[in-house]
């Protein structure tokens, strides 16, 4: 009797466990100018599908887990945005809604640019109560709110160098995290997200921007969260900004943006925001659907998160637990592969050991020292990059100093400079060096053969001036220390005297500056 009463119940179970899956099965169509667009991935995060030749999907959801559908954006096509710069990608699943449709633009995106920005911390908070040091024109003086600064300096700027770049080529956008900062969400400041998302939208934010959750996204009213489910942390963010990882394709390279902040933040440990760096195995599940389903005319991925996943300072080191498993998934196409992330305040790029043709470009802040001078810890300025791509390929990458536009590719120290053996030497602070850079030198017209250069392992004094200039308690923070950088370059020359010729070739073969000094 015991047998049939629990075979009966495990019935009704398997009928009921059915019929919710069936009650979450949604559908919709993906169309442009009235036409269904076949092969588009669409997804809610569990589960992933395809569109058919009438631009039709049907997906089976998870009444738990899956929280939006959306789309991977097909290349050669735009989605709309909404807020004046928002990619229209996504759908919150709302219940007893069955259908979830989306619009596509066609768009020629044989070239095309994208502005990528890390870092912006905007607040709704007054930094600085001294006033900045004249190398720095344009940093934020006294008692101005850091959205303000933002608003003056990186959206202006931002505004005008999108407008003087080729027409022929789009330009999109990707903020690679920590656009704000939790502890200012509420209270006085009501530096939220939805504040940002106004500062740009006032603003005019010019380009399509995407954006990757970072760990100053994740609420810190959220406590005690054990295991890999953080979402309590992210209500906000997906409130804002739909999920939390998702992907899409411009011309002809796959984006994949993931979450690698695991948000903790214990009691036990007094509530200290603290997360780990790393990405969770729903992640990796999803990731190896959307890899299936990738477009097979694609020519290179691109990976975005917040936080880096090697380091060089710490001699390769993963600094993302799961990286080298996602990595992976993507790696058996064998296409160039690069990853761009940000958190750090600081320029560093890494060529990953382990998978081929693989670079990662760990970015500056917009923010420099969070707002309170626009330099990062390394010295690098207040800067976003802009990534050039042809046929599928990277081109090219620029970063632009947005608050000293006169210091745009390096930082020239030819004065009382001297090397460990106490030669006289010039040092240049290069952010965005790569490993395979090449330089040739000259002194009075004469290319040096074997010149004595090498990159070297410093502090930029610059920094130390701003910081010491701002005062409003900075020191304090082990976070503003000067940091030692790896993207400093030294030459001995053979005569002190000489007139000095440096050029600079980057991982593209291309010449990215020269320059001509004397030792001071």
């Amino acid at each position: 009797m015991k047998r049939v009463f629990f075979r009966l119940l495990a019935i009704l179970f398997t009928l009921s466990s059915v019929a919710e899956l069936q009650a979450a099965t949604i559908k919709g169509r993906v169309t442009c100018d009235g036409r269904g667009v076949a092969g588009v991935m669409v997804t809610d995060g569990v589960a992933a599908t395809t569109t058919n030749k009438k631009g039709c999907y049907k997906l089976r959801t998870d009444d738990v887990r899956s929280r939006f559908v959306y789309i991977s954006t097909p290349s050669g096509y735009e989605v709309p945005s909404v807020r004046g710069f928002m990619p229209d990608f996504y759908r919150p699943i709302v219940t007893g809604e069955k259908e979830y449709n989306f619009t596509l633009k066609a768009v020629d995106q044989s070239k095309y640019h994208l502005i990528v920005s890390a870092d912006i911390h905007v607040r709704n908070r007054a930094m600085t109560k001294k006033t900045p040091l004249k190398e720095m024109p344009l940093s934020n003086p006294v008692g101005e709110l850091d959205s303000v600064t933002f608003a003056r300096t990186y959206m202006a700027t931002l505004r005008d160098y999108v407008a003087q770049l080729p027409a022929d080529a789009k330009v999109y956008g990707l903020n690679l995290g920590d656009v704000s900062n939790e502890s200012h969400w509420r209270g006085k400041f009501n530096g939220d997200l939805e504040n940002f998302v106004e500062v740009c939208s006032r603003s005019g934010m010019p380009i399509q921007t995407y954006t990757v959750i970072g760990n100053h996204e994740h609420d810190m009213k959220a406590v005690d969260i054990f295991d890999d489910d953080d979402t309590a942390a992210e209500e906000e963010y997906m409130k804002v900004f739909g999920p939390t990882y998702y992907s899409f394709n411009i011309g002809g390279v796959h984006y994949v943006v993931l979450d690698n902040v695991k948000y903790c933040n214990h009691k036990s440990k007094g509530k200290d925001r603290n997360y780990e760096v790393r990405i969770t195995q729903d992640q990796i599940d999803w990731t190896k659907l959307d890899a299936a389903l990738m477009p097979k005319d694609t020519k290179q991925v691109v990976f975005a998160w917040h936080c880096p996943s090697y380091r060089y300072r710490s001699k390769g080191e993963k600094s993302t637990h799961n990286a080298d498993k996602v990595i992976g998934i993507y790696a058996s196409r064998n296409l160039p592969m690069t990853i761009l992330s940000g958190h750090n305040h600081q320029a560093e790029t890494i060529v990953v050991a382990g998978f081929k043709n693989t670079v990662e470009y760990i970015h500056p802040s917009v923010s420099g020292s969070w707002w309170y001078f626009p330099l990062c810890t390394d010295g690098a300025p207040s800067t976003f990059t802009r990534y050039d791509f042809d046929g599928g390929m990277l081109a090219s990458r620029e970063s632009v100093n947005f608050t000293n536009r006169a210091e745009q590719k390096y930082r020239l120290y030819n004065k009382g400079e001297r090397n460990k053996s106490g030669q006289a030497v010039l040092k240049l602070n290069v952010w965005d060096w790569h490993p395979e850079w090449r330089f040739e030198i000259y002194e009075d017209g004469q290319k040096i053969e074997n010149p004595n250069l090498r990159m070297i392992h410093c502090k930029d004094s610059l920094y130390d001036q701003m910081r010491e200039a701002t005062g409003n308690g900075i020191k304090k923070f082990g976070f503003l220390n000067t940091a030692n950088t790896y993207h400093f370059v030294e030459y001995t020359p053979q005569s002190v005297n000489a007139e000095i010729k440096i050029v600079a070739f980057d991982e593209f073969g291309k010449e990215y500056f020269s320059l001509t000094t004397r030792l001071e």
